[in-house]
């Protein structure tokens, strides 16, 4: 196997948190997301309060992380999938913005109840327990929410409040990508993933940041992987 100190993400120094994950963001239109969103679905409060670039506010790792700990209900998190659907799409959001609006009409009053239920999973038994449940064959799956979404749903409402040894971390096809690579592993880089494979994602992350240097976090880890596999993707 690959170590972090040879695999080519981690031959240099780790970079500064505050820089390359929590001011990681993005432009985005709210009026794109009002349009494509059902009348019932209200944008989140917090939305009124970040920060303007030129025409468009900008919503950063930070902003989701603070809303994701102050959120303690179903309705919280649904402002949290909003918001991380907002920050992972940017201003291209208009496809994505449909998405989660057919989300939504998918799974009508399911979706509060469900969330709620993650959310409390996350925090008592830990991210791959919450997984499990959003994923395929789920007590609490959502019809068209995969893993690429609702792990930034775990990662923002769980980073410092997840039970368990491992912090939760986004997964995506460039993640797997750039992890095989690094593990010489030849995971699927299209869901599904199981919850077991989400698990050993998060213990490989965490032993990759402890190899990598003092203190550093499993989310610099996270987003150092995802670039290396959308590098990789783009050579094929």
């Amino acid at each position: 196997m690959t170590t972090a100190a040879t695999c080519a993400p981690f031959r240099e120094e780790p970079p500064e948190r505050d820089t390359y994950i929590l001011d990681h963001g993005f432009r985005f239109n709210p009026a794109t997301w009002r349009r494509r969103l059902p009348e019932a679905v209200d944008l989140p409060t917090w939305f009124d309060d970040l920060p303007r670039v030129g025409r468009w506010p900008r919503i950063t790792r930070a902003d989701l992380l603070q809303a994701g700990a102050a959120a303690h209900t179903g309705r919280a998190a649904i402002d949290v999938l909003v918001g991380a659907y907002a920050w992972g799409s940017g201003l291209s959001s208009g496809r994505s913005a449909a998405r989660l609006g057919k989300i939504f009409n998918l799974n009508d009053d399911r979706i509060d109840r469900r969330l709620g239920e993650a959310l409390r999973l996350l925090r008592s038994d830990g991210p791959v327990t919450a997984y499990a449940a959003l994923g395929r064959g789920g007590d609490h799956r959502l019809e068209g929410l995969g893993p690429s979404f609702f792990t930034k749903l775990l990662y923002f409402l769980g980073w410092d409040s997840a039970a368990g040894d491992h912090r939760p971390l986004i997964m995506d096809q460039y993640m797997v990508i750039g992890m095989n690579d690094c593990r010489s592993t030849s995971w699927r880089p299209l869901v599904p993933w199981t919850a077991d494979q989400y698990g050993e994602y998060l213990a490989w992350a965490q032993e990759t940041a402890n190899d990598w240097g003092a203190g550093t976090e499993t989310d610099v880890v996270e987003r150092a992987i995802w670039e290396h596999g959308k590098r990789l993707s783009q050579r094929t």
